[in-house]
């Protein structure tokens, strides 16, 4: 794996992946939009499938910076006057991923679709791309969409009927379960969140959000 972070920090990283997605899901259903690049480098993290380094899958580690920042708030119970969705949806994505770890169809199924995807690549202009984003989505929906547990976006109803703003919201989820599926993975359990607090916060310290 990666040797510029640790394996302690590559696991706060994927699972920092996880939040950054569900950050970007509510500023897209709240406000329309998203950070650009932070929204490239989640799903370049998608289209990694045979990634054989944690560099390889998020080469710009600093584009996490603010999945990074929910997770240190969390995890410090900081949620005066803070916003509760993104952290909400970044829990229910662990859910939705320890789903799929049960479903070996489902996961081929998924990997198959991705495979496909991949090597389409070149027809799109880029990942942020509609077609490519409404792509996302489908895959999404034919596979984590037949899970009876369901996450419930919320916002403002304008951008939430808006198709090409609902696909990248799916595309978006889509990547937040990959980084919970690399997160597990590499040791990352759902019990360390409320047992292991100090340690996650300890290895947070130790990469430095501003340093990213």
């Amino acid at each position: 794996m990666s040797e510029r972070f640790s394996p302690q920090q590559q696991q706060i990283l994927a699972l920092a992946a996880v939040f950054q997605a569900a950050q970007l899901a509510d500023d897209i259903a709240l406000r329309g939009d998203c950070d650009p690049r932070a929204f490239e480098a989640l799903i370049h993290g998608v289209m990694a499938l045979d990634a054989n380094s944690f560099d390889t899958i998020y080469p710009q580690p600093a584009l996490l910076r603010d999945g990074v920042s929910l997770l240190n708030r969390s995890l410090n119970r900081d949620s005066a006057g803070g916003n509760l969705r993104p952290l909400n949806y970044g829990l229910a994505l662990l859910h939705l991923a320890a789903k799929l770890r049960k479903s070996d169809d489902t996961v081929n199924i998924l990997r198959h679709r991705l495979k496909a995807l991949d090597g389409q690549q070149a027809h799109f202009s880029s990942v942020r791309d509609d077609a490519f984003c409404h792509r996302l989505a489908g895959i999404y929906v034919d596979t984590l969409g037949t899970f009876r547990f369901r996450i419930q976006v919320k916002g403002e109803p304008a951008h939430l009927q808006d198709e090409n703003k609902a696909a990248r919201v799916r595309a978006l989820f889509l990547a937040g379960v990959r980084a919970a599926f690399l997160w597990h993975q590499l040791g990352g359990r759902r019990w360390h969140l409320l047992f292991q607090r100090k340690r996650l916060l300890s290895a947070i310290e130790s990469i430095g959000i501003n340093k990213l």
